[in-house]
């Protein structure tokens, strides 16, 4: 009689697999709206817009006098106890093509923003600082002649866990949290 329930029980498994029983879950990440604040730690983020800019200088200087930079305008607030200087590693734009190589990130391998400012004065952005909310562009240099009409945005986040080898609890496994699409204004003639 115990063999029986041996014998339901392996075919429950044998089906369960055939259907996909055990294939992993995905846990997509939401999908939000330009506005919308994406909270979490160890910073909050809006997504405010988009654009195709051309000439930024002093600011941040284009390789190639021909192309462009695609500014994903956002509000960035801390919400860690301590400052970050892991600011390019906020945003990601995995999808946009055209874009002038740069710095990847170690984990997810995407570039990186070449750059970021305060759109309130220009000044490159270093560190941000806890509970102060600061507008800032994240800059990407693409090619002139790739014109998008909109972009794919990754909000990125960290996990504040224990180091699995100097044992010292800190921000890691950097891993998309939510992700928009947004329109990409063309400001580059004014």
């Amino acid at each position: 009689m115990q063999w029986i329930s041996y014998v339901v029980g392996g075919l429950a498994l044998a089906v369960s697999a055939a259907f996909g029983g055990f294939a992993p879950i995905e846990n997509p990440e939401p999908v939000l709206k330009a506005g919308q604040v994406d909270a979490g730690k160890p910073w909050n983020v809006t997504i405010l817009r988009a654009r195709l800019v051309k000439d930024l200088e002093p600011a941040a200087r284009l390789q190639d006098k021909n192309n462009h930079w695609l500014a994903v305008v956002a509000d960035i607030e801390i919400t860690d106890v301590e400052s970050h200087s892991d600011i390019r590693d906020i945003l990601l734009v995995p999808k946009a093509e055209g874009l002038v190589l740069g710095e990847r990130t170690s984990t997810t391998k995407e570039y990186r923003a070449y750059e970021v400012i305060v759109t309130s004065d220009g000044t490159r952005v270093e560190s941000l600082h806890p509970g102060l909310k600061e507008t800032v562009a994240f800059l990407w240099e693409q090619k002139g002649d790739v014109v998008p009409t909109e972009v794919e945005i990754q909000i990125m986040g960290m996990t504040w866990r224990k180091d699995s080898l100097t044992g010292v609890m800190g921000w890691h496994d950097l891993a998309p949290r939510a992700t928009l699409t947004v329109p990409v204004e063309d400001k580059r003639n004014g």
